[in-house]
């Protein structure tokens, strides 16, 4: 009998898991038992672009990945993310409640994990404050040129054998830092720059593993040895980042003067909001919670994208002799001296602006777009899709598919420019996302990209070292794809 019972039991649990929790899904590949397709990472896949390719290839644009026992569905054709995503935004503004990120950050705080209400306004404050900050206008790129120039005076001093990464780190991690919290990084604070670097690169390269996938969705695995590694390098990094945002906080609130207005940097802005919320429940949605994870979203998400970016299209220029001579020819006609490059010279630097979309283009650094979620049920190319579904515009398929751009693999700025040599506008060039949980920092980004390329070029004729003279480029796996780490040499151009 109980040989019986179990049996059944078994027929039960393979219909569940082959056909039922599937039916009503976009076909994709069978998720196993606890672990779902991560087992579909092997060494040769990740970080994960190749996996991708294979699974449109097998299931059509639109399949259905299980992270562990999570499915989600992703969209991978132009069109139906057009459609959908942008034209149908206010159904799909919706993100997951991971359990490893509700852990750490004790609910969905911050503003990338955040949905509802709270996401709306915060969203929405992050932007007015931002504004407030000079976002868009002249006194932001002060701001971003004064760590240009800084850069530029260190690098003088160095010339041989320079780690850019380091260099660019420091430079946008002020930026963001300013701004948040009213202060840039020089050498009497470097050290707690390293530190928040070395536990955000910790962070992002062991969250990227399949197995820390899985312990995001069944935190409690990290009490067995096998897992434990996996969880305490995220548990821990993240929490001492959030703890570290959190001493800054308090530091202002022992000294904040509430008779004023005014504002030098967003967690001021931030707490004297609070302050007006305070006879609310939950502050009105500013509890110090949101605080500490908004500090961490801003934060993570303003420097290591942008200072990853800029180690990218280095590499790309000085592995391209064609690229760099261009590059430096139309420094020389269009600028034509040692000056500070600013935005106003942007309309006339199409070749370089070719040069930083193309690698944005090709360094894509998420291989998988951050989860939606649909707040509402829809129908993407036939299949019906349920409110509360995790869904994924995969941005990264589109920006490799060689049908939009032949021979993605390669590095070519001359798709994004005209016969004429004006700058070509691609719309499916989507580096920031699409819809309505678009990058709320794209505007700074931009800036900050072009300032810093078209002035380190304009200043410096740069060279690999001896020691690497053709670096790879093989992409380093974690959350946003780093470059394997290559030094250069420098002389001043003027």
């Amino acid at each position: 009998m109980i040989f019986l019972i179990l049996g059944v039991l078994t027929l039960l649990y393979l219909f569940h898991l082959f056909y039922w929790k599937r039916r009503n899904l976009p076909p994709g590949p069978l998720p196993l038992p606890l672990l779902g397709n991560l087992h579909l990472f092997t060494e040769d896949v990740k970080p994960g672009y190749k996996l991708w390719e294979k699974l449109r290839s097998q299931y059509g644009p639109v399949y259905t990945f299980w992270m562990s026992s999570l499915p989600m569905v992703l969209v991978t054709d132009w069109k139906l993310i057009k459609q959908h995503f942008i034209k149908d935004g206010a159904n799909f503004v919706g993100r997951p409640e991971f359990p490893i990120n509700m852990e750490i950050r004790k609910g969905p705080y911050g503003i990338i994990d955040s949905f509802g209400n709270r996401w709306v306004q915060q969203r929405r404050y992050a932007i007015h404050i931002l504004r407030d900050f000079g976002l868009g206008k002249n006194l932001m790129e002060e701001k971003v040129l004064s760590e240009v120039v800084a850069m530029i005076d260190r690098l003088k001093g160095m010339k041989d054998d320079v780690d850019m990464q380091s260099i660019f780190d420091a430079s946008v991690g002020s930026i963001i830092n300013n701004l948040m919290f009213g202060y840039r990084f020089d050498e009497s604070n470097m050290h707690e720059f390293l530190e928040l670097k070395k536990r955000m690169n910790k962070h992002f390269k062991m969250a990227a593993e399949p197995m820390a996938g899985l312990v995001g969705m069944y935190p409690w695995l990290g009490n067995f040895p096998f897992f434990k590694p996996y969880k305490t390098v995220i548990v821990d990094n993240w929490t001492s980042m959030l703890k570290m945002f959190r001493e800054q906080a308090e530091e202002k609130l022992a000294t904040i003067d509430y008779d004023s207005d005014e504002y030098s940097d967003y967690v001021e802005a931030f707490l004297k909001e609070r302050k007006k919320h305070e006879h609310e429940e939950g502050y009105g949605g500013f509890e110090m919670e949101q605080l500490d994870s908004v500090c961490f979203d801003l934060w993570v998400a303003g420097m290591e994208t942008t200072s990853n970016t800029l180690y990218w299209s280095l590499l790309y220029v000085l592995l391209n002799p064609k690229v760099l001579e261009r590059v430096y020819e139309e420094l020389d006609t269009k600028i034509g001296s040692d000056r500070i490059i600013t935005t106003t010279d942007r309309p006339n630097l199409n070749y370089i602006n070719a040069t930083i979309n193309e690698t944005q283009r090709l360094a894509n650094l998420l291989p998988m777009n951050l989860p939606h979620a649909t707040s509402a049920d829809v129908v993407i190319a036939g299949y019906s899709i349920p409110k509360d579904t995790v869904i994924i515009p995969q941005i990264s398929s589109v920006m490799y598919d060689p049908e939009i751009f032949p021979e993605p693999y390669e590095f070519r700025p001359e798709r994004f420019l005209e016969s004429d040599g004006s700058l070509k506008k691609v719309e499916e060039f989507v580096p920031f996302s699409i819809g309505k949980r678009q990058c709320l920092g794209e505007g700074l980004a931009r800036m900050e990209l072009f300032l810093f390329f078209s002035n380190l070029f304009n200043k410096f004729h740069i060279q690999f070292h001896e020691s690497n003279p053709c670096p790879s480029v093989k992409k380093e796996m974690g959350i946003t794809m780093k470059a394997a780490g290559y030094r250069v040499t420098m002389k001043e151009r003027y």
